[in-house]
């Protein structure tokens, strides 16, 4: 392994963004894959050969499609960030000191989309503006909402299930993580970060989105290390 220098770090910040934008419209990502695919050749070399490039044409147009290319660049660029460590020094649009969450290893290895989905989410919430800390604190949600399945898609006995494995047999922490994810489920209900209708509450700063951040990293981050001991 090696470290993911702050350099290739912020490139990668400034390209995830526009790959997301890419994968909303077919127009534009033939250029946009062909402009990645040189950058990263070149940034991170064991990347080469890892997307399967087949670049189809869609029905009616003339502008071949590189969504689904797109696409796999995102997801191996994640997985090149879960397997490597990533420079220190990349927190520096943060103010919230619990950014040294983003440092700790998440061990379990048993969904690889969920472990996918937050390291995504980290690549927003280190960036300076708030519409993309309001994405991570969204992407980070959903992380929060899949770790209650990860036992089956009935969700209460799943969640009771993971409280049961990582309560070391106690009563009382049982409750307090029960808790836990019972008040973040209402914030996450009631303030605008799944739901936006007016009757939600706004988040009213970064500070706040940060907060809320890392208060569900670091559950999340628990549960899995607990359960993959």
């Amino acid at each position: 392994m090696a470290d993911v220098t702050q350099a290739i770090y912020n490139e990668i910040k400034k390209d995830l963004p526009l790959i997301e934008e890419g994968l909303k419209r077919k127009n534009g990502s033939q250029k946009l894959w062909r402009k990645l695919r040189s950058k990263y050749a070149v940034l991170i070399p064991e990347l080469e050969g890892k997307v399967k490039v087949s670049g189809k044409i869609s029905a009616g147009g003339s502008e071949f499609d590189y969504r689904p290319e797109l696409e796999q660049l995102k997801e191996v660029i994640l997985a090149y960030l879960i397997i490597n460590p990533i420079n220190k020094q990349s927190n520096d649009n943060i103010a919230n000191k619990s950014e040294v969450l983003l440092h700790d290893d998440i061990r379990y290895s048993k969904d690889e989309v969920l472990l996918k989905k937050i390291e995504e989410s980290k690549i927003y919430i280190r960036a300076s503006d708030s519409d993309k800390k309001q994405i991570a604190l969204e992407k980070i949600w959903d992380c929060f909402e899949r770790l209650k399945t990860l036992y089956g898609d009935k969700k209460k006995q799943s969640l009771n299930e993971l409280l049961n494995n990582v309560s070391h047999n106690s009563n009382e922490l049982y409750s307090r993580l029960n808790q836990e994810f019972n008040e973040l489920t209402k914030i996450g209900n009631e303030f605008q970060i799944r739901h936006f209708e007016t009757n939600t509450k706004q988040i009213p700063s970064d500070h706040f989105r940060e907060y809320l951040y890392f208060r569900v990293l670091s559950l999340i981050s628990y549960c899995l290390n607990e359960i993959n001991e």
